[in-house]
């Protein structure tokens, strides 16, 4: 019986990171990315972001993310009290600020990992995804 809950709980966890890790972030997410890096406007504003105190570079990449968390949960909370249509609207107006929030930490990456308890959680959420996609039934899962 405990296998078994197990065995649902990963595949449960395998659907959840195929959704949002192959179909919204590659379909959507990463081209805007891409997209919007292309824009003379990001391209300038680069060097004044990097010119910033390391403590106002944290605030501003901070902010946006936990608002877009926030927006996340509600869209899901939404989506699952049976509105789907606004859930899911809810939650692919979270893609866009989502990407923003990537490029800018894609670009302010170094100067964040400068905080220790930053780096820490970083490197952390970095080993555990990838001792989660090298398990042999995640890989069995995902096939």
């Amino acid at each position: 019986m405990y296998k078994r809950i197990i065995n649902f709980l990963l595949i449960f966890l395998v659907f959840v990171y195929i959704i949002f890790e192959e179909l919204i972030w590659d379909k959507f997410a990463k081209p805007i990315i891409s997209y919007i890096s292309n824009f003379s406007l990001f391209k300038n504003l680069t060097p004044k972001i990097l010119a910033l105190n390391s403590y106002i570079i944290l605030i501003i990449f901070i902010i946006p993310f936990f608002l877009v968390e926030l927006l996340g949960i509600y869209a899901g909370i939404v989506f699952i009290s049976g509105h789907i249509i606004l859930g899911t609207f809810l939650y692919l107006l979270k893609i866009p600020i989502a990407a923003l929030i990537f490029w800018y930490f894609n670009t302010t990456k170094e100067r964040l990992l400068e905080f220790v308890w930053f780096k820490y959680i970083y490197e952390k959420l970095v080993l555990f995804i990838n001792k989660i996609n090298n398990k042999p039934i995640i890989k069995e899962k995902l096939k």
